[in-house]
């Protein structure tokens, strides 16, 4: 039979697991997000390429 000591320390157990997840899922997004701001940073500061054929051909 489980005391209720022990009954506490699984669900603190338990609580660790879900908080470690919950912080690599966050982890993980904020690496998508500043990932996709990278890439879209990067695109806006490009000129398109139908912008240097414009310009070439005046």
């Amino acid at each position: 039979m489980s005391t209720r000591l022990q009954i506490i320390a699984t669900r603190q157990a338990q609580t660790r697991v879900r908080d470690a997840l919950f912080a690599a899922f966050v982890v993980l997004a904020t690496v998508i997000s500043i990932s996709s701001v990278g890439t879209a940073a990067n695109a806006a500061s490009s000129q398109p390429t139908h912008a240097l054929a414009l310009e070439a051909a005046r």
